[in-house]
């Protein structure tokens, strides 16, 4: 297949080929091969100081780097549209080494102030531990972008495709040019959109992250996460994870690619189960706002349609109307088909507390000034009939 007609294939095509070993003519696997070892051998020392002084692509050791491994991230950059891609034990270790060489080189970052709790916990650590310059700031606000990039010099805007848990839509497009206007490194974590909604780097990002361990896997059984962007960027992360020793295993590596095989039918799947159920939850008395990029009520609803299409991602995040710590948790205890569990993207629907779980670490005051109350409850989607998903709901609410 040429590469013009290769580029032209849909995201339902591209998972399910991408990472595939090409034909050699003598009965070549289908399903990239499993190399579990460690270590290589070598049939010279020359060959081995070679590939040591990056003189000539092979494998050392499994630190710093496995075929198996190598496999998924040349996929990752096909279905991302960039150069080059890195893969770390987990989604925080990829934002981890991010900052850290960003920190390192003496950058400041400006960060969503909703991003995910882990993450803006993780800033605010490293701004007191090593004297950070950070920022946070409403993404959403273009004018507010523009001064915190321009009011003192700025290595990295970080934000999210679909922000965690308030589901805000991020212009990509408009956030690439300030960025770039004002000499900063465009990042979004691309989690909840996946490479099947959109894809950040066609819209100006520099930087594209994933947590592996949500939709690109889906199944619940692995952890990872990657960073993908130019050769130059890659490189330097991929320099920091081989001396820190973050970098993603071959059998998690392996089992992200056959999880990424079904990344379309599912997301699909999970889009219209999202949509159906937060079209329902619009209109509950229990249930006092709905956040989903796919309702017209949502703020950023037509950009989300500009962006991602007709699909409004497979989470939903709603504040109860008894909005209490403790109605929260009678209807967590109430669910009976969806798990309460801390993750998104898998095949079964899961539902979390914010305030208990992701932003936990995060002062209640500055929670509830996001629009994160003890209320406030996120459900992740799965592949289950919809039907049986807003039942659940339904019967759970009726506990509260």
């Amino acid at each position: 297949m040429g590469k013009d007609r290769k580029e032209q294939e849909r995201i339902g095509t591209r998972v399910v080929r991408t990472a595939r070993v090409l034909p050699s003519g003598a009965g070549t696997p289908l399903v990239p091969p499993l190399v579990q070892s460690v270590a290589f051998d070598y049939g010279s020392m020359a060959e081995q100081d070679a590939i040591f002084a990056n003189e000539r692509p092979g494998w050392v050791y499994g630190r710093y780097g496995t075929p198996t491994t190598a496999a998924l991230e040349r996929a990752l950059a096909d279905l991302d549209g960039v150069e080059d891609a890195v893969c770390f034990v987990s989604g925080m270790a990829a934002i981890a080494t991010l900052f850290g060489v960003v920190i390192a080189e003496g950058g400041r970052i400006v960060a969503q102030e909703d991003t995910y709790g882990a993450t803006r916990a993780m800033l605010e650590r490293f701004a007191v531990e090593r004297t950070a310059d950070v920022a946070f700031v409403d993404p959403t606000n273009l004018e507010a972008i523009e001064r915190a990039l321009t009011e003192r010099k700025t290595a990295l805007l970080y934000v999210e495709s679909i922000s965690n848990p308030l589901l805000r839509v991020t212009d990509v497009s408009a956030l690439a040019d300030r960025a770039h206007a004002a000499g900063t490194l465009l990042c979004v974590d691309a989690t909840f959109a996946t490479p099947v909604l959109y894809r950040p780097a066609g819209l100006g990002a520099d930087l594209v992250l994933h947590s592996l361990t949500k939709y690109i896997n889906g199944h619940g059984d692995v952890m990872g996460g990657s960073v993908g962007g130019t050769t130059a960027e890659v490189a330097k992360l991929r320099e920091r994870v081989m001396s820190d020793g973050a970098y993603l295993p071959p059998h998690e590596a392996w089992l992200t690619i056959r999880g990424m095989r079904t990344l379309e039918l599912r997301v699909s799947r999970q889009c219209a189960g999202a949509h159906a159920l937060a079209t329902h939850l619009a209109g509950h008395p229990k249930v006092a706002r709905v956040f989903y990029p796919g309702l017209p009520s949502h703020p950023q609803h037509q950009l989300a349609c500009d962006q991602y299409g007709e699909r409004g991602g497979g989470v939903v995040t709603f504040a109860l109307t008894d909005d209490t710590r403790e109605a929260a948790y009678r209807f967590l205890d109430a669910l009976e088909v969806a798990a309460s569990a801390t993750t998104v993207g898998d095949l079964f629907t899961e539902v979390l507390h914010p305030a208990t779980a992701s932003h936990r670490r995060i002062d209640p005051a500055e929670r509830a000034r996001m629009g994160i109350t003890d209320g406030t409850v996120r459900v992740s989607v799965g592949i289950e009939d919809p039907y049986d998903i807003v039942a659940d709901i339904d019967q759970a609410l009726e506990k509260v």
